[in-house]
């Protein structure tokens, strides 16, 4: 039993290397894939109703990586994280009927929204703390961000369908 969560810190961690070691190169229009965001939504997504309180545990993991790895103060992604997470399970539980027989039809606007949401909330605390910084504006690198992360998550949605339910059970 306590192999799946060793498997999902390291999952995260790799994906963190990656993302801020690999990734950086091949930014679109600066715009880079925030791959523990796409990671904890694909976990968030498929945690089955009853197993809510995996969210509290991915988002710690994630949040932690995601502050460690930025100059935020450390806490804020998980308290992010942790909410977006309760969101997700609250509107799959409002559009259960349709979600079980085509998820791909709800993940798909439900990243898009929920990566906006995390995006404004992000760069709204950055402009909290320095305010210095013009973050606040939704310029070609914000949508280029959201595209380009989309395309990760639909690739992590198909992988994770063929490989990673069954690893949830």
């Amino acid at each position: 039993m306590w192999q799946k969560p060793l498997f999902i810190i390291i999952l995260f961690y790799l994906f963190i290397l990656l993302q801020n070691s690999f990734f950086v190169h091949y930014s679109l229009f600066g715009a880079t894939p925030n791959l523990v965001f796409i990671l904890f939504f694909l976990l968030a997504f498929f945690v089955k109703k009853d197993r809510n309180y995996q969210i509290i545990y991915l988002s710690a993991i994630a949040g932690i990586l995601l502050d460690i790895s930025s100059y935020a103060y450390l806490g804020v992604s998980i308290v992010v994280l942790m909410a977006i997470g309760f969101m997700l399970k609250k509107t799959q539980s409002s559009l259960k009927n349709m979600a079980d027989s085509y998820p791909f039809a709800h993940f798909l606007p439900l990243f898009i929204v929920f990566f906006i949401v995390y995006r404004v909330l992000a760069m709204a605390y950055l402009q909290f703390i320095d305010p210095s910084h013009i973050l606040m504006s939704f310029n070609l690198s914000f949508i280029a961000g959201i595209a380009y992360n989309t395309v990760f998550a639909v690739i992590g949605f198909w992988i994770f369908k063929k490989l990673g339910k069954k690893a949830l059970r």
